[in-house]
């Protein structure tokens, strides 16, 4: 409670509230990306593609994955 109180003094009510609001957001937005099957990310990736690995988009040309290094599907 303590902590919260000082938080509260120091960033004020009107940031509090907005890095409330924005903590919301980025949860939400977490939560609906994890629940979302590999097709729908496909289709939103507008061609690219996803690491079978870490999960990382990547353009449809990379041989590898830019995130873990993985080897992409479909190269040789």
């Amino acid at each position: 409670i303590l902590i919260l109180i000082v938080g509260l003094i120091v960033l004020g009510p009107g940031k509090a509230g907005d890095l409330g609001g924005q903590l919301g957001r980025g949860v939400r937005e977490f939560k609906q990306s994890m629940s979302m099957s590999e097709g729908e990310r496909l289709a939103l990736g507008s061609g690219g593609r996803f690491c079978s690995q870490c999960g990382a988009s990547h353009d449809a040309s990379a041989r590898f994955c830019p995130q873990c290094g993985a080897k992409a599907a479909g190269t040789v």
